[in-house]
């Protein structure tokens, strides 16, 4: 029998881990049971936990669905590959290798449905109400986007980019809400640093950084925006250009000080991420555009009715290969094997002292 290790984290106080073990029951026909040998850590996933019970990340791989008793524990989602050990399933062989949404563990059962060419979805009963985009599984040999030329930035980079094109994609089609600048927020983080990639390719439109002080010269080095400033020099930007924000940091605190020097100058404020977990909550200004909750998974639905998913993948391929060869210039991948080696880079993580420059790939 098959013991399975996952990593429980408390709800309610996120740096408190626990290791959850349990003997994996005999695998039931028409599902298949994956290793999952290697998913990433980044910021977005404590957006994930952050948020949640508001939107629902909890109940992907809620420990009590798959009969763990953790109380008060989750486990957070991650996006990694996995290898079929077995499978009760004609579609899906031992052996094939698999791209998609994990929880924190080192094995894993999945139950196919809705198969095709490229991949499947997993019908777990309590995962049928949640978004099919966090459900669907990739099959790594049949996806032309999948290149070993970067098999390691993948599980790292490749989520957090989908969420920045599709973030350059709505700004691009409400024709950036007349703004002639884009102000990110944790500018050094992935997703803002793909954003930045994607909207520096249009023309006429300054891409601005906001970051700390350590991590201003790296974000300056990238290229992809056209002014840097630290969160101590905002005061530094112009407060008379219409701008939109995009936050992925999530802190009150900075956002409020930005109202007050753009006041009316800002004109859509775009919530994307909280990696600014334990800072101040959302602040309510007084002039200016409120914030707005992105969700990137509504943002794919539209595109993959509109452009199809043939349309949608080479739309995402063009801007994605160019952005994987640029990180391979200023990324550097940090390996962790085991499960007594998460805690480490997860409490790091948590505290914002992982290098800008370095990616997190983890396996249990």
């Amino acid at each position: 029998m098959t013991q399975q290790i996952s990593i429980g984290v408390n709800r309610d106080n996120l740096s408190e881990l626990t290791p959850l073990i349990r003997s994996l029951p005999p695998l039931e026909a028409g599902h298949i049971r994956v290793h999952i040998t290697s998913f990433a850590l980044t910021a977005n996933n404590i957006t994930y936990m952050v948020t949640g019970d508001m939107i629902g990340y909890w109940k992907f791989f809620d420990p009590q669905a798959y009969g763990i008793k953790a109380g008060h524990l989750g486990r957070m989602p991650v996006w990694g590959y996995a290898q079929i050990t077995q499978s009760r399933h004609d579609a899906l062989p031992e052996g094939a290798q698999i791209y998609g949404y994990f929880p924190p563990a080192d094995y894993f059962d999945l139950k196919p449905a809705n198969i095709g060419p490229m991949g499947f979805s997993d019908a777990a009963a309590h995962r049928l109400p949640l978004h099919n985009i966090y459900n669907r599984y990739s099959l790594t040999a049949a996806d032309p986007s999948f290149s070993g030329e970067f098999k390691d930035l993948q599980p790292i980079l490749r989520p957090l980019f989908t969420t920045s094109f599709l973030i350059d994609d709505f700004l691009a089609r409400e024709s950036f809400f007349g703004a002639e600048q884009v102000l990110l927020l944790s500018a050094s983080s992935k997703t803002a640093l793909g954003t930045g990639f994607c909207l520096s390719n249009r023309q006429g439109l300054k891409v601005t950084g906001l970051t700390s002080d350590r991590n201003k010269v790296f974000t300056e080095k990238t290229g992809f925006y056209n002014e840097v400033q630290s969160y101590d020099s905002l005061t530094n930007l112009n407060p008379n250009v219409k701008t939109v924000i995009v936050d992925m940091a999530g802190n009150g605190a900075v956002t409020q000080r930005l109202y007050e020097h753009f006041k009316d100058n800002i004109v859509y404020n775009c919530m994307v991420g909280k990696s600014h977990w334990d800072g101040a909550p959302p602040h309510r200004p007084d002039a200016g555009a409120p914030p707005v909750m992105f969700f990137a998974p509504d943002q794919a639905k539209l595109r993959l009715k509109d452009w199809g998913p043939a349309g949608f993948a080479q739309k995402l391929g063009e801007r994605w290969t160019p952005f994987c060869r640029s990180a391979q210039t200023w990324m550097e991948i940090e390996t962790h094997s085991g499960a007594e080696a998460f805690a480490a880079p997860y409490h790091a993580l948590l505290r914002g002292d992982i290098q800008a420059h370095k990616g997190l790939l983890m396996s249990l």
